[in-house]
């Protein structure tokens, strides 16, 4: 009697959310493509011009399979919504376009509900909507682009892909230009996707506080961010919050590369984690250092100490680590029977108001005795000048210490991970010059690869590079406009290193 009643508790939640839409596919178990749902809709999706256009709600029902295997390009009128209670399967030779009809009238989105665990959005196009969501569903979205959705006001969903209580997978794409985050779940909502290998940048266009990632409370599989790139979020916006009312049993953070953001990886109360070879670079575009700039910051009220930080590198952010309330993380600790406990940090040069601040202890020593941050690189091997970097008892006897002894070494010339002409080169010429130099480089695999230039403090003064590109040699040019006589620093990333040279310009 219980199943039965169960069973028709969730009957009537699928009537009651398809009533409202337009045109019901007829759950029979059918495999339908987009001609067919013309052909079979009375007017609901029609074909003009090369293009198909879907006029009102659609739902497609439970049992139902959309097959699109085709490239096409998909028009939704303003406000209409496209559920799939069924199976979604989207793998088009190039693409399949989500659009607006009028880009200026926003339509609802995607909504992957309870029953479309199976879908698989491949090659995908969704643009000049509100969002991609993901509603008790474990679907994957791979290989595709989410670019240009909005916020349409209350009831909208907040990030252009958008989770509840679901597990979706989120690999390979770019997610650009939204006006809120790019990927967010509510706050007391668990949700645990496996977000791997994408770009994701310039996220947050209406320049609020909204990171390019927000996730609230997890599930009881991991949360995975893994191996993505995080550029250039709005002035006000930073890479990564994980901010949860409730708990994240398990969050795996390791091999992204996060840069220029406000800040780079915030995390709250009631957070299980692990924070592993990651580049946290620049993150300082707000420039407002008690609002933020931190490359990693820690906060809420923790009992003990759950998140371990390890290979990471930390630079040129206004803080580099900065810990809060009762946080305890933990950026080496050698007793540990953990042994992924190993610190192996890379941190230096972040700094505000013409200080160094690479790590900043503001939690009581009341509360909380002692930060364990031992076997980390600081930049430098002399005592007294970590010392004078890392914020703490010393500093203010009300603050608790950082235990930061023994220190890690590095034998290498110029900054640690810099490696000078191996199969990868770079080289400059002339050097020094005015006003034009030739930047040459090979690169070894495809990937990625950014040039962007220094000065001697550290900071940013011109890019120069940042696409994708094909194994191989090339040459890009560099003109100094602009630049006072100085020395500064040419780096090369690529999928595999980063190289650096310096270059001097003399006018």
């Amino acid at each position: 009697m219980r199943k039965k009643l169960v069973y028709l508790a969730f009957l009537l939640f699928i009537i009651t959310s398809i009533s409202s839409a337009d045109y019901i596919t007829p759950g029979s178990g059918k495999s339908w493509n987009l001609d067919s749902l013309v052909a079979n809709s009375a007017g609901s999706v029609t074909f003009s011009g090369g293009e198909y256009f879907f006029n009102t709600n659609i739902l497609l029902a439970n049992s139902d399979t959309l097959k699109i295997r085709t490239n096409a390009t998909v028009k939704i009128q303003a406000a209409m919504l496209f559920t799939v209670y069924g199976t979604l399967l989207i793998d088009p030779p190039d693409s399949v376009k989500f659009t607006a009809i009028d880009t200026n009238s926003k339509y609802v989105g995607i909504r992957l509900d309870s029953l479309s665990d199976a879908s698989i959005m491949r090659n995908l196009i969704f643009e000049h909507g509100n969002s991609i969501y993901f509603f008790y569903s474990n679907a994957l979205l791979d290989s595709s682009v989410v670019r240009y959705n909005t916020y349409a006001g209350t009831g909208a969903r907040s990030g252009a892909i958008y989770m509840y209580q679901s597990n979706p997978i989120i690999s390979n794409c770019k997610i650009y230009g939204n006006y809120r985050s790019a990927i967010g779940s509510g706050a007391n909502i668990p949700s645990s996707p496996t977000i791997i290998n994408n770009l994701i940048y310039g996220n947050s266009t209406a320049n609020g506080n909204y990171p390019q990632i927000n996730i609230g409370a997890g599930g009881p599989t991991p949360i995975v961010v893994r191996g993505n790139t995080f550029l250039r979020a709005s002035t006000n916006a930073g890479a990564m919050a994980f901010s949860p009312i409730g708990s994240i049993p398990s969050l795996i953070v390791e091999n992204n590369i996060i840069k220029n953001n406000r800040y780079g990886i915030t995390i709250t109360g009631g957070v299980t984690a692990y924070v592993n070879n990651n580049i946290i670079d620049s993150n300082n575009t707000q420039g407002l250092p008690t609002l933020g700039g931190s490359g990693l910051s820690f906060s809420g009220a923790w009992t003990s100490s759950s998140v371990i930080c390890t290979r990471n590198t930390i630079r040129w952010n206004l803080w580099g680590v900065t810990i809060q309330n009762t946080a305890k993380p933990n950026l080496g600790n050698l007793t540990s029977s953990d042994t992924t406990d190993v610190g192996k940090n890379i941190i230096y040069g972040n700094g505000n108001t013409g200080k160094i601040f690479d790590l900043f202890n503001n939690t009581l020593m009341s509360a909380n005795d002692t930060i364990k941050a031992e076997n980390n690189y600081w930049g430098t091997t002399n005592l007294d000048t970590i010392e004078s970097h890392i914020f703490h008892y010393t500093d203010s006897t009300v603050l608790g210490y950082v235990d930061y002894l023994p220190i890690r070494t590095i034998t290498s010339v110029g900054n640690p991970g810099v490696k000078i002409d191996t199969y990868e080169f770079l080289n400059l010429y002339p050097n020094p010059f005015n006003p034009e130099v030739t930047i040459k480089f090979r690169i070894k695999n495809d990937g990625f690869t950014r040039i962007r230039i220094y000065d001697l403090l550290g900071r940013e003064v011109m890019q120069i590079a940042n696409e994708y590109l094909k194994a191989g040699e090339y040459e890009r040019n560099w003109v100094s406009k602009g630049l006072a006589s100085s020395v500064y620093i040419v780096r090369l990333e690529t999928s595999l290193n980063t190289y650096a040279k310096r270059i001097a310009v003399i006018k």
